[in-house]
């Protein structure tokens, strides 16, 4: 399989973050594996859409995140998305 990351990756162990879904209004936590420039990996209990559109809040700062790709992992889901400007 090719890379197809522009950004390097910089992990982020024991993360935790705040999600809602934009379009249902579900509330969720996660923790965060790594992020890039332009990108989000994150583990949760809770399986969003592929495409959904979601507020994620890290340390107090939120961003809007685009799902991706969604795998089943250990108790859950490792969710991958792409970060998008306001």
């Amino acid at each position: 399989m090719t890379e197809q990351r522009m950004d390097d990756r910089e992990p982020l162990e024991a993360t935790h973050l705040s999600v809602v879904d934009v379009e249902s209004g579900v509330e969720f936590d996660g923790e965060a594996m790594n992020r890039s420039g332009r990108g989000l990996l994150f583990h949760a209990t809770m399986e969003p859409p592929v495409g959904a559109d979601l507020q994620v809040t890290m340390g107090g700062q939120k961003s809007s995140v685009r799902v991706l790709r969604v795998e089943p992992k250990r108790e859950g889901f490792d969710v991958a998305g792409v970060i998008r400007r306001r």
